[in-house]
């Protein structure tokens, strides 16, 4: 006679090699969500540091969202009403992470993260996004700074620190008015 199941004993092993499987994988899978994580944010800074000088030359329109599609759900403006387009925060892991501001070229990295670089709010027009060097005192430059609150998260410092345990990513100031920027 044919036997119809499988012995308890049978069942216990099969539920132990699943246990096992699953303890291996699952830290695997989180490792793999925090390096796409740091993929993503690696590739946005690059693409905001090349296409908005590049939508700037082309266009002489500084508005971030114009010059690129910026997630949204990740890149949040920096400033609370939102209404300047010019400064957006990275926000990884809930952790705010990265700056990407237009200023002119007297913005500092350190006004820019203290929030005193409120300066910049007229040095171009909102609507338009036309630089006003009538109000600015230099040329419009692109900041990519770090947050002060970089270093509270596991996944900001990877991407801050150098290799090989981090992606490197450096703090950028790319003039968009063909002067040379000094930080």
């Amino acid at each position: 006679m044919k036997r119809a199941g499988f012995t308890m004993i049978e069942l216990i092993f099969v539920i132990v090699i699943l246990g096992i499987l699953a303890a291996v994988a699952v830290p695997k899978l989180a490792a793999t969500r925090t390096d796409a994580a740091l993929a993503s944010s690696k590739s946005d800074i690059g693409t905001i540091s090349q296409a908005i000088p590049a939508y700037y030359q082309g266009q002489k329109d500084m508005r971030m969202l114009s010059g690129t599609s910026l997630d949204t759900s990740k890149w949040a403006p920096s400033d609370p009403t939102g209404d300047t387009n010019q400064s957006f925060t990275l926000k990884i892991d809930s952790v705010d992470c990265v700056i990407a501001a237009i200023y002119d070229e007297n913005a500092t990295s350190s006004s820019l993260a203290s929030g005193s670089a409120t300066d910049g709010a007229d040095d171009y027009d909102v609507s338009s996004g036309k630089w006003n060097p009538k109000k600015a005192d230099g040329s419009p430059v692109l900041i990519i700074s770090k947050h002060p609150d970089w270093d509270k998260g596991e996944v900001c410092k990877t991407l801050w620190t150098q290799a090989p345990d981090g992606l490197g990513v450096v703090e950028a100031n790319i003039t968009m008015g063909g002067k040379k920027v000094q930080w």
